[in-house]
C-alpha cells in the first residue's frame, strides 16, 4: 500500500514523515536533547538496580516477575493507572499504581541479564516493528515520526458506538511524565502533548480497524506499550520506584 499525505485513515498506510536535517534550532534539536535526556536517565538508573536483584524472577515462557502482582512478557507490559475506588498506591501520596496490561502487538522477550533495570530497558521498552506496523506505517524503532502519524489518527470518524468506546479508553488513559504526576495523574484528553494526541489517534485507528478483535484493556495496553518508548527513562524509574516502596 503506498503512503499518503492524508492522516491515518481505515486501514490507510500515512506517509512518513522526514527527519528534520538538524541544521539551525528547530524540532530537530528539541528532539535531540529530548532523546539525550531519556539516555541520561537510564544511565543513572543502572547504577541503583543492585538492591532489587532478589525480587526478579524469570517464569516460563519467557516472562519476567518483579513481585506477586507486577510481571512482563511478550503481549504484557507496565504502566500507572488511575487508583480504582478504594484501592490504595504503592507509594503514599500517589493517585496511580503501575499494573500489568495485556498488549496487542507481541514482542519477543530478551534473555534476561540479572540486572532489573537492564531487563526492563530491554523488554518493556519495545523494538522492532509491530505487526501492524506496515499497515500503520509505524515503527518502535522511530518513535517520533510514529508519533506525529498517529497523531493523524485523530482525524478518524468513529460510529456513535465506537466512539463511547474510544471515550471510555481514552478517559482513563494518563499522561503520567509530561502534563501530569503521580500526585495528579492528568487523563490525556486534557493534555495537550503531542504523545497524547498520538494515544488518542491511536485508539481511534484501533477501535476502527481490529475492534472486534481486541478489548479495551488490548487497546489501552499497546497505548501503554507506546508510551513506555517515548518515555523510557520515566517508565523505568516509575517501576523501579514501586518495586523499592
Amino acid at each position: 500500500m503506498n503512503p499518503t499525505e492524508t492522516p491515518i485513515t481505515s486501514h490507510e498506510q500515512p506517509h512518513k514523515t522526514p527527519h528534520h536535517s538538524g541544521s539551525g534550532k528547530g524540532p530537530f534539536l528539541y528532539e535531540n536533547n529530548f532523546v539525550f535526556s531519556m539516555i541520561v536517565i537510564l544511565v543513572a538508573l543502572l547504577t541503583i538496580n543492585g538492591a532489587l536483584l532478589h525480587s526478579v524472577s524469570a517464569a516460563g515462557g519467557g516472562s519476567m516477575s518483579l513481585s506477586a502482582d507486577l510481571h512482563y512478557d511478550a503481549k504484557t507490559t507496565l504502566k500507572p493507572m488511575p487508583l480504582a475506588t478504594g484501592e490504595s498506591p504503592r507509594i503514599s501520596g500517589y493517585r496511580s499504581i503501575v499494573k500489568a496490561l495485556p498488549t496487542i502487538s507481541d514482542m519477543p522477550m530478551r534473555a534476561s541479564t540479572g540486572d532489573v533495570v537492564q531487563d526492563l530497558v530491554n523488554n518493556v521498552v519495545p523494538h522492532g516493528t509491530p505487526w501492524y506496523g506496515a499497515e500503520a506505517g509505524v515503527s518502535f524503532d522511530d518513535p517520533l515520526t510514529a508519533q506525529k502519524l498517529w497523531g493523524k489518527g485523530q482525524a478518524i470518524q468513529l460510529t456513535a458506538s465506537e466512539q463511547a468506546r474510544w471515550d471510555r479508553i481514552v478517559n482513563s488513559f494518563t499522561c503520567d511524565y509530561c502534563c501530569g504526576s503521580p500526585q495528579r495523574p492528568t487523563i490525556i484528553t486534557h493534555c495537550g502533548c503531542a504523545h497524547s494526541k498520538a494515544a488518542q489517534g491511536m485508539a481511534k485507528w484501533f477501535i476502527k480497524n481490529y475492534g472486534n478483535k481486541y478489548s479495551d484493556e488490548e487497546i489501552y495496553g499497546e497505548m501503554a506499550r507506546w508510551y513506555a518508548l517515548w518515555y523510557p527513562g520515566p517508565t523505568v524509574k516509575r517501576i523501579v520506584q514501586e518495586l523499592q516502596a
